[in-house]
């Protein structure tokens, strides 16, 4: 079945109903037991497990029943954010729709087309499947995949066993077919600084801040050559080494791992002059354009002179830190070497913080490649080792490394280049997916995700481009489709 006349309605009155049930991460209760419903009114068997998640299976088209299982995916779970000054309560309101020619919004408040969409398009799928030919079908819905993946880490590997190609619909672009997204490890440097009174030569004291600049996703956007602002402020204090002492009083800046921080200060004690400083501050601002061109056209970098604070860091500490700083990766790391393009390692310097003696330095490195997450905690372990901080590391998130003989990736990008007459663009995603943890489940699943065209995720703005919809939809049914009249591997 290819559906050339479907209009974005045919999900609409699916999408309107899970608007209707509050579903913000942790709080899916409610969502869990509609599509519960929704789907054991269908006739399917259906299974809610203790997380929440919802597993049902659609029996294969009479006489397909050897064909090879695939498995439809998405998160019923959004992020609820609202615009300033608009009365929204999560937990209780329904999201008020905005529908235009083009577009559908929400009215002061986040959408959830990430990843309400996905959800009604299988629905949908569940409820017309009789219309087309396709083997078993099994739908997964998961919960809590905006703040932690507990419902994908969670769900009994048993529901994976048997598939052969799984389906995720948790991408934002149309055209695009995701093959690969990367994994990640949270690494904590930490240590106590001794701090001391200032030298008594050193009578003055400035406040350095770097502002202004773009920031963004620490995964999708790091290979946009966008200045980090931590590294940033540490090359500021390099280059004052070369004119003259100084101590330092403060350092901070960052405020979420997965953002490139965009503005960062510092607090020093010199012996310098104010006009040493403004010198300094010219061959910056010449270097950072140098460096990162018209790419941050709102950078900003100011100074000025306060009271001498009462303590600074002794000696030893500030070197050390300054080692550190200088020796961390921030930035892309590799890049895939079977996509061209695309970034397949990186690393990103996220947070300084200082509370009052306890220093806290958070990276976020992220791979494609779960070896190279090892790595990275090994070359970590070893900064922190030689510098004199304590390091932790989180357990590294898996990740989806791309499957050059995925038979998957073939069959759907012939169906969307007979469909729309171009072909799909294939890469993959420098964040997180859900597919990752499915393959620690089942490492022969062939996997591959993708999604309507959504504008501005997780903010008051987003919106989904209604015509691509139908598109999203065909491609699904036609796939299926093409599936069962392959052969199932043995």
């Amino acid at each position: 079945m290819t559906i050339k006349d479907l209009q974005p309605n045919v999900v609409w009155s699916n999408f309107y109903g899970l608007t209707q049930v509050p579903r913000p991460s942790k709080h899916e209760e409610k969502i869990s037991d509609f599509l519960k419903n929704y789907l054991t009114d269908l006739g399917f068997e259906v299974e809610q497990d203790a997380s929440k998640n919802i597993i049902a299976n659609i029996p294969a088209s009479c006489g397909l029943e050897n064909a090879p299982v695939t498995i439809l995916q998405a998160h019923m779970d959004m992020v609820c954010v609202a615009e300033e000054g608009y009365n929204y309560n999560p937990l209780t309101d329904a999201i008020k729709l905005i529908r235009t020619e083009d577009f559908l919004k929400a009215e002061g408040t986040s959408l959830g087309a990430d990843n309400g969409v996905g959800v009604a398009e299988i629905l949908y799928i569940a409820k017309n499947h009789e219309t087309f030919s396709h083997g078993e079908i099994k739908i997964i819905f998961t919960v809590d995949e905006e703040q932690g993946m507990s419902g994908a880490i969670n769900i009994d590997a048993k529901h994976f066993q048997g598939a052969e190609f799984l389906i995720n619909c948790d991408s934002e672009i149309w055209d695009e077919i995701v093959v690969g997204s990367a994994g990640s490890v949270r690494i904590d440097f930490t240590r106590k600084i001794n701090f001391v009174t200032p030298e008594e030569n050193f009578t003055n004291a400035f406040s350095i801040k770097i502002f202004g600049l773009r920031g963004g996703h620490s995964g999708i956007e790091i290979g946009a050559n966008r200045a980090n602002a931590l590294k940033g402020m540490k090359h500021f204090l390099h280059l004052l080494e070369g004119k003259g002492k100084f101590q330092l009083a403060n350092f901070s800046g960052g405020e979420a791992s997965n953002v490139i921080p965009n503005s960062a200060e510092s607090l020093i004690v010199t012996n310098l002059d104010e006009k040493i400083l403004r010198d300094g501050e010219e061959i910056f601002k010449t270097n950072f354009k140098k460096i990162f061109g018209e790419g941050e056209p709102n950078f900003k970098i100011e100074i000025s002179q306060v009271e001498v604070p009462k303590k600074v860091f002794c000696e030893k500490d500030f070197a050390d830190f300054m080692n550190l700083l200088e020796l961390i990766h921030s930035g892309v790391y590799t890049m895939n070497r079977n996509i061209p393009g695309q970034v397949e390692s990186s690393s990103n310097l996220a947070i300084i913080q200082l509370q009052e003696d306890n220093l806290r330095i958070n990276l976020f490195p992220r791979s494609n490649v779960s070896e190279l997450l090892e790595k990275f905690v090994k070359l970590n372990a070893t900064l922190a080792k030689v510098t004199d901080f304590e390091i932790k590391c989180s357990k590294p998130s898996p990740a989806w490394n791309f499957n050059p003989d995925s038979r998957l990736i073939k069959i759907m990008s012939e169906v969307f280049e007979q469909q729309n007459n171009f072909k799909p663009k294939i890469h993959t995603t420098h964040a997180g997916l859900e597919c990752a943890y499915f393959l620690t489940k089942n490492p022969a699943l062939d996997v591959v995700s993708i999604g309507t065209t959504n504008e501005n995720i997780h903010s008051p703005k987003e919106k989904l481009h209604l015509k691509t919809v139908a598109p999203q939809v065909n491609l699904i049914t036609e796939t299926l489709q093409k599936i069962s009249a392959s052969e199932k591997n043995v």
